[in-house]
């Protein structure tokens, strides 16, 4: 299916968004793990291997790739970085209480990295 074709400006729209979201004051390589856990969350394989793939171009250790859906078990990954991981997953599986999570997100992020 051509996604381009069949919906143009909302796939516009879409490159818009993800061209802001690499222009954030968030940490790259954070926001690429964010992206492609949630992609393995969503069970998407193209966006999971082209989030890989960013993952890879931008540094992401290969371990904490490999072990991003471990994340929860794994001491690679930071206490900021394990309370993104949780944020980004109960907004994605609507499993916990985003409001709580996104509160613990203020004890490592700025407003703007949180959005």
């Amino acid at each position: 299916m051509n996604y381009d074709e069949i919906s143009k400006d909302t796939i516009l729209n879409l490159y818009k968004t993800y061209e802001s979201l690499n222009k954030s004051p968030l940490n790259q390589q954070l926001r690429v793990m964010i992206e492609l856990h949630v992609s393995q969350l969503n069970r998407c394989s193209d966006c999971c291997q082209l989030h890989t793939e960013e993952a890879q171009k931008l540094g992401v250790d290969p371990l904490k790739i490999e072990q991003l859906p471990q994340w929860k078990h794994s001491a690679l990954f930071s206490d900021a970085e394990k309370e993104v991981l949780a944020w980004s997953e109960s907004l994605t599986t609507l499993s916990d209480n985003p409001t709580v999570n996104k509160t613990n997100l203020s004890n490592y992020f700025s407003e703007r990295e949180i959005v």
